[in-house]
């Protein structure tokens, strides 16, 4: 009996193991865009584009790099990088809510500490704290949400333009 106990042990131990290592963190905000594709499975290559000057600022456009990747839990993130191909924006949508804490990577704790300050609805989340701001909503079977830090943000990028 104790060594079937041992055995059930290892294979529960393997198998929690994986798991974590399926959905280690390596890209986030303030993090390398190439970092990225450790997330999951590339599902659209990285994209270059220039966004417009919002209405009111200077003129120009704001050179913005974007990957998308599916989650081994089918969920789609799109990160956003700057022209120093630093990540300052994700959006995600999908059946489940994404990792929060590996999305946001060094901005997770000043996530927390805003939302605690912050009215929350049952389905419906926005926070602004001092470098991050996180719209989120969702339900059972489908959640979206975005994500940024407004330090990181190119000059001329409307980050309130992002979809999920």
């Amino acid at each position: 009996m104790t060594a079937f106990r041992n055995a059930l042990f290892l294979t529960l131990f393997g198998l929690v193991l994986a798991l974590s290592y399926a959905t280690a963190a390596h890209a986030g905000l303030g993090r390398p865009l190439s970092d990225a594709a450790q997330d999951g499975k590339p599902v659209a290559q990285v994209q270059r584009f220039s966004a417009q000057a919002a209405v009111g600022t200077t003129a120009g456009s704001a050179v913005v790099n974007a990957q998308t990747v599916q989650t081994p839990q089918g969920v789609t993130v799109t990160e956003y990088a700057n022209a120093a191909g630093v990540v300052f924006a994700v959006t995600w949508k999908g059946p489940f809510k994404p990792d929060l804490q590996q999305l946001l990577g060094s901005y997770f704790s000043p996530y927390v500490d805003a939302a605690k300050t912050q009215t929350q609805q049952l389905n419906l989340s926005l926070v602004t704290g001092s470098d991050i701001v996180v719209h989120s909503a969702g339900r059972m079977r489908g959640f979206l949400g975005v994500a940024w830090v407004p330090t990181l943000v190119p000059a001329g990028f409307d980050p309130s333009q992002l979809q999920p």
